[in-house]
């Protein structure tokens, strides 16, 4: 798998260099403290420190300063190609209903694939979902990864008397091989994957079908929604889902370059999915890998917000961390391992836009606790140019949120809760993104680890 090093000699160099680099600082700050207090005297030693710190303020004042900047202009960015693929949107779904008597009826084959592994608390509700979805499914495909609990025996008790529900059992090898289990097996000509803790609204499948009217869609996203909201953990994800699933993917589809197809409610178009060699095993993100290679490859991508679904989100910050460490190690493999067909792409808006966006976000939430401290020192030292920008990109953030939950017609009362979120999420994340970047660099093995499944999932 990426970033894996069984030999170590990687985190051995990483070590030494940091020992070095610790041993230098500690001898200057050791000749600078006896020089202080004229235990010697060294007169350079005061120039030098005080033109390091001079330099090293003006740095991190600068960093404050563009990172405000950049993070303002990509909201502007987003804001706009939100409302532009917003309204085009709606123009093409009047046009639809408008004609819909006239046009001919897009009806392809479609299985449904749901990789399960140890889910017997949920599999049964998911099922019963799919089974109410308004369009004519040829198959729904359970591909069970060696659960080690009585998911087979729930799946076959309940539906081995349903001609539609078929059980494909196999020897436990991770996400990525069940998928590609499903997708060869597949009668239908658009595959939709579907998580064990996801269900789907009747419409959802039909919705998400539609768009491969268009030969040149090789893979649809749907609208993931927060089906058990009960507490403030739970509110903070809400936020978050409904902001990026509204804003930026909305945006990113209208750029031509959505980065991650999500595993939990996507469509894929069969053909294409062959041709590329299914998901490959190398990360932890499977999805966002192939998505990667489908952008690189020419074909589009669509979000449809019409597509909703209800997943279970972690109800713990222990299970949170474990979620989002696993995403962010394995968008990391992923985009380590395309670093070179990014920089070659013909896909400029990818190349140029969507990459330097995430490698951003990654930067953010790195350099966290250094931002708010040089906020903090900005504003008690009287910097009125920084202090300014930030407030501004405070207000465009939140703005950002207002608008999501106005487009998506959510109610506002979460967002009363947003100021603590950005605060509590940057802070969260900050640590899952450092535990992530490290683990890459000690070479580790990383597994995937399955969350704990409380069946709180309320939608109806």
């Amino acid at each position: 798998m990426i970033f894996e090093d069984t030999s170590g000699q990687r985190w051995v160099r990483i070590k030494i260099f940091l020992s070095m680099v610790v041993f230098t600082f500690l001898i200057a700050l050791s000749l600078y403290g006896l020089n202080h207090y004229k235990i010697i005297h060294l007169p350079l030693i005061n120039i030098i420190t005080t033109n390091f710190v001079t330099v090293l303020i003006k740095v991190f004042s600068a960093y404050l300063l563009i990172t405000i900047i950049l993070g303002f202009l990509r909201m502007l960015i987003i804001i706009f190609f939100c409302f532009r693929q917003h309204k085009r949107k709606k123009i093409i779904q009047e046009y639809y209903s408008i004609n819909k008597p006239y046009l001919k009826l897009f009806r392809p084959r479609v299985s449904v694939i749901v990789p399960v592994y140890n889910e017997e608390v949920i599999i049964r509700r998911t099922i019963k979902a799919l089974l109410k979805s308004e369009y004519p499914l040829t198959e729904i495909l359970i591909i069970d990864d060696g659960s080690t609990d009585r998911t087979a025996y729930v799946v076959s008790k309940y539906f081995s008397h349903t001609p539609k529900v078929k059980l494909l059992q196999k020897e436990n090898g991770g996400k990525a091989s069940a998928l590609n289990l499903g997708f060869k097996k597949a009668l239908g000509d658009i595959i939709i994957t579907v998580d064990a803790d996801t269900i789907f609204k009747p419409a959802t499948i039909d919705e998400l079908v539609k768009n491969f009217s268009d030969s040149n869609v090789a893979a649809v996203t749907g609208n993931c929604k927060i089906g058990n909201l009960h507490n403030q953990l739970l509110i903070w994800q809400h936020i978050e889902f409904v902001t990026t699933q509204n804003l930026d993917k909305r945006a990113f589809e209208e750029l031509s370059c959505i980065t991650v197809v999500s595993g939990s409610n996507s469509a894929w178009r069969k053909s294409v999915v062959e041709k590329l060699g299914y998901f490959h095993h190398d990360t932890l993100a499977e999805d966002t890998e192939l998505t990667l290679r489908i952008l690189n490859a020419g074909h589009k991508i669509i979000y449809d917000d019409r597509a909703i679904s209800y997943e279970e989100s972690p109800e713990t910050i222990k299970e949170f961390v474990k979620q989002r460490y696993r995403w962010s190690y394995g968008i990391l493999q992923a985009s380590w391992k395309h670093k070179k067909s990014i920089l070659t792409s013909r896909n400029k808006t990818l190349k140029y836009f969507a990459v330097p966006s995430l490698l951003f976000s990654y930067l953010l939430f790195l350099t966290a606790p250094i931002i708010d401290i040089l906020f903090i020192l900005a504003i008690s030292t009287g910097s009125t140019s920084i202090y300014l920008f930030a407030l501004l990109f405070y207000f465009t953030d939140t703005l950002n949120s207002f608008l999501a939950f106005k487009i998506e017609n959510e109610k506002m009362k979460p967002l009363l809760w947003i100021f603590l979120q950005r605060i509590g999420y940057r802070y969260l994340l900050g640590y899952v993104t450092w535990k992530a970047v490290i683990a890459a660099l000690r070479g580790n093995h990383v597994r995937w680890d399955s969350l704990i499944r409380t069946g709180n999932n309320v939608y109806k």
